[in-house]
């Protein structure tokens, strides 16, 4: 699972430079040392290095303090393997072109290392060289290390050693279950289920394994209602190869579909296609229903009136402009925006999964049947149709053979945020193909980088212009951190050099006359792929926050998953928390017009809401023209963190805060109030906020198992200022003992008074009540959810008193427009649902209006158990039309 922080983390079987490598790379500062790396083994029969070895054996020869540079692209150079007094005086010359071109950026020590690297979609296939020239022969060997070398050995061994999980046999045995399950059991749910599993399992090698899993899929889908995901298994199948003889099968389908999705055109196509197919009786009869059903609905079809723009009372001036001061810039309202009003919404120009749960590779949404990359090993790459898989196609022909061999998750071992360095490649692919169309001189290296620099940056007609213009991490000294960035971008580079054909691309880009080497273009590929990284550690990464299933990552389509759902998009009675009971970063994404460009304040002003690809930015409060738009970059505003750990995030991004809230005396006072006690010495009695807990970030001690441990039962957890006294916390200890055995009425009443005394001690809008009201609401609804015991009404008022009351804690701390309140009031939600308990017009209005903050796709979920279990409970009162309420 991907890591939202600096650290790194590393390869246990990895040697002592991985560790040394990877601490380079966690580190924020450029005064830590690393060790001595282990060599790399000198045999080229056995290229057994790892990249955290390779990493850490040129930390090992550079001399950061050495390293002087003014941008990125003189620092790649100083890391080429030529001597350095020689590129030092180049440099001085300042003629960068001619440095390239006696001195590429890495020279193989033997280029038949080069061969072997083949992608089998992106990739492009290299032919060994034939023969191997005296000039070629002869070259010297460079005095430096040959990193670009044993990169490619580096590759060949992922190559070799990549793991696959795919199997015939077991994809056999999975499409099988499906059918038992779709015909026998009669759950289409848990049968789709199954033929997801088999899809992924298909082996790339033998394609009918795939094909006929999504054949049977695709009528599963019919029968669900979801036409369009059925139409693509179709087209998926005869894309694999399906057999001939059951062409017409598919062939009907497809009308089926199209017919369903009123796409008469498409329907007539496919249905034309039959009659030119020897059919048996069957499907000849079933040709003409559906003809005939074609004809009837064209007959039957009529235009909709719809609402015109015009008749809209909108507002389409722009909210907000950019302002530039300094070589930075910050966003100002043009206009009065009030409270939730819209300023801005635009849409990520790259965007990378987090490996957290399943997300669509193009649009970014969550929950949709998948449509796996057949090529990619893994199966990380998926898609929620074939018109997304189609989008994307330019991107991923680049990244295919990097997840054949898993490249990107090879990073992982050394880098702490290794899809960072995936999102930069991106910005790169993306963007630079474009920008190169607008070169119309012929360009050396020298001169497209000036240019990059200068004129093409300001131009407003190149979406990739806006990228370039995001401020960047800059750091004083080529820390450790830096150079292993640097190198890692190399390693890029040359995989955009001899496992893709994206070079090729770029040439087509540059008029005819105009040719660069391919160690030119590895070496301006490799200095912006640093740019971007750099960009990324600043302000323009955004974490993209949405509900995730408590499974594991890697795991797509987990086989349980089927018993959540009563129907596509619908949930059983009583599940809702388990679909929204976790939040994640899902993905990462850059918007380079807007919200990388706000200035950054922990009292943030606007309320981002991810829906995919998609960001929209609401007030949350009211703005006059000409304010600033401010957004926290930190992992949580001054309510939810202290000072102290807030900082220490913007340091790590290059950012200092001068906010109103970090410049008050008493910063953490609004912290401080979710976080007050009562001590419980009767002689005391007074309320306090305990200082720092070491092995409790924030005071979360309730959170860490340095302090939630049996054998902590006792400890000095929180120690009163006022008296010295160290907390009992009774209450506490006696609530997790009892919710081990909950399922037994005695322990359930134990945990009642628990919750109960805990009031005492935790005073007003103390976080620790919120987890203890979650942790015993979960606890409830699975022993009855799992039947061990069954909740009477008595019970489910209590557990709807407990959750009810500590709504207002999370509002007050997150706000009303946030994803943790729908998290906790999804809770709330299924204990209404499985009883008569019921809240008031008022907070039930505010939790719909919580919806308009979440990702689409959930919000349709909400809104759809909303209407199958809330508002019937309440038809009798004024709650079956609290859509139209007035708050």
């Amino acid at each position: 699972m991907a890591s939202s922080s600096s650290s790194a983390r590393v390869n246990n079987k990895a040697a002592l430079a991985s560790a040394s490598a990877a601490a380079a790379v966690a580190s924020a500062s450029s005064s830590s040392t690393v060790p001595a790396p282990v060599p790399i083994p000198a045999s080229a029969t056995a290229p057994t290095a790892t990249l955290g070895e390779l990493i850490g054996q040129q930390l090992q020869q550079l001399n950061p303090d050495e390293l002087i540079y003014k941008d990125e692209l003189q620092l790649l150079l100083l890391l080429t393997p030529v001597q350095r007094q020689k590129l030092s005086r180049e440099l001085e010359d300042g003629d960068i072109g001619a440095s390239t071109s006696s001195a590429p950026l890495s020279r193989p020590e033997n280029p038949e290392e080069d061969d072997d690297l083949i992608g089998a979609v992106g990739g492009l296939s290299l032919a060994s060289p034939t023969t191997t020239t005296a000039a070629t022969t002869a070259t010297t060997k460079e005095p430096l290390l040959d990193f670009r070398t044993h990169v490619l050995k580096w590759f060949q061994h992922l190559r070799h050693q990549t793991g696959h999980f795919k199997s015939e046999e077991e994809s056999r045995r999975l499409r099988e279950a499906g059918n038992d399950s779709y015909r026998k059991e009669k759950h289409p749910l848990k049968a789709s289920d199954l033929f997801t599993e088999a899809i992924f399992l298909a082996p790339a090698r033998n394609t009918l394994a795939a094909a006929l899993a999504h054949a049977n899929r695709s009528l599963v889908l019919y029968d669900c209602g979801l036409y369009a995901e059925s139409y693509d298994d179709c087209l998926c199948a005869l894309d694999l190869g399906y057999p001939e003889e059951y062409l017409p099968l598919i062939k009907l389908r497809q009308a089926a579909c199209a017919l369903k999705l009123r796409n008469f055109a498409l329907c007539e196509e496919h249905l034309h296609e039959l009659l030119h197919v020897e059919l048996n009786q069957v499907f000849e009869t079933r040709t003409h229903e559906l003809w005939h059903q074609c004809e009837v609905l064209k007959v039957e079809r009529f235009e909709m009136a719809v609402q015109t723009g015009d008749d809209l009372d909108t507002n389409d001036s722009k909210a907000f402009e950019i302002a530039w001061l300094d070589n930075s810039s910050s966003l100002h309202t043009t206009r009065a925006v009030a409270k939730n009003a819209l300023i801005f919404e635009s849409e990520a120009v790259a965007m990378v999964p987090s490996g957290n749960c399943r997300v669509c590779d193009n649009c970014g949404i969550t929950q949709f049947i998948p449509f796996p990359c057949i090529y990619c090993s893994n199966r990380l790459v998926v898609y929620c149709s074939r018109q997304c898989r189609f989008k994307h196609a330019p991107i991923h022909a680049v990244e295919c053979f990097g997840h054949q061999i898993e490249l990107f998750e090879s990073f992982g071992e050394v880098f702490g945020m290794p899809r960072l360095l995936q999102l930069a490649l991106r910005m790169l692919i993306t963007g630079l193909p474009e920008m190169l169309a607008h070169c119309r001189k012929k360009p050396t290296l020298s001169k497209l980088w000036s240019a990059i620099n200068g004129g093409l940056v300001e131009r407003q007609d190149i979406a990739y212009s806006a990228v370039l213009r995001l401020e960047r991490l800059r750091e004083e000294h080529a820390s450790e951190t830096v150079i292993a960035l640097a190198l890692a971008s190399h390693v890029l580079a040359i995989y955009l050099s001899k496992c893709t054909t994206f070079f090729e691309q770029l040439e087509k880009s540059l008029p005819s006359a105009s040719r660069m080497s391919s160690a030119e273009w590895e070496l301006l590929c490799a200095a912006l792929l640093m740019r971007h990284i750099g960009q990324l550690r600043h302000r323009s990464l955004t974490l993209c926050r949405s509900f995730v299933m408590p499974a594991d990552p890697h795991v797509f389509s987990p086989l349980n998953e089927f018993q959540l759902w009563a129907s596509p998009m619908r949930l059983q009675e009583g599940h809702l928390h388990l679909l929204a009971g976790e939040v994640a970063v899902v993905s990462y994404a850059v918007y380079p017009d807007t919200l990388s460009l706000c200035r950054h304040s922990c009292s943030s002003t606007i309320c981002s809401k991810q829906s995919g690809r998609k960001m929209t930015a609401l007030a949350l409060l009211d703005l006059p023209a000409g304010s600033g738009i401010y957004n926290c970059f930190a992992s949580g505003n001054y309510q939810q963190l202290r000072r102290e750990e807030r900082t220490r995030q913007l340091k790590d991004r290059g950012i200092r805060c001068h906010c109103n809230a970090c410049q008050l005396s008493h910063a953490d006072d609004q912290f401080h109030k979710f976080h007050r006690y009562r001590c419980d010495n009767p002689k005391c009695m007074e309320v306090f906020t305990p200082d720092a807990l070491p092995h409790a970030p924030n005071l979360r001690w309730w959170l860490s198992e340095d302090y939630t441990q049996p054998e902590c039962n006792g400890a000095e957890l929180i120690v009163c200022p006022r008296c010295g006294e160290a907390q009992k916390l009774e209450w506490f200890w006696s609530f997790h003992t009892s919710l081990i055995d909950c399922e037994l009425i005695e322990e359930r009443c134990k945990l009642y008074a628990a919750i109960e005394r805990a009031e005492g001690h935790l005073m007003d809008l103390h976080e620790c009540k919120v987890a203890l009201a979650r942790l015993l609401v979960e606890q409830c609804l699975m022993v009855h959810r799992e039947g061990a015991t069954v909740l009477d009404d008595w019970e489910f008022n209590k557990l709807g008193s407990i959750m009810r009351a500590v709504l207002p804690g999370v509002m007050a701390q997150y706000g009303g427009q946030s994803i943790e309140y729908v998290k906790y009031f999804a809770y709330f939600w299924d204990v209404m649902a499985l009883s008569n308990y019921k809240c008031n017009d008022r907070e039930l209005m505010q939790m719909l209006n919580a919806l308009e903050f979440i990702a689409d796709e959930f919000k349709d979920i909400f809104i759809n158990y909303y209407e199958d279990y809330i508002a019937p409970k309440f038809a009798e009162e004024s709650y079956g039309s609290v859509v139209d309420t007035q708050v």
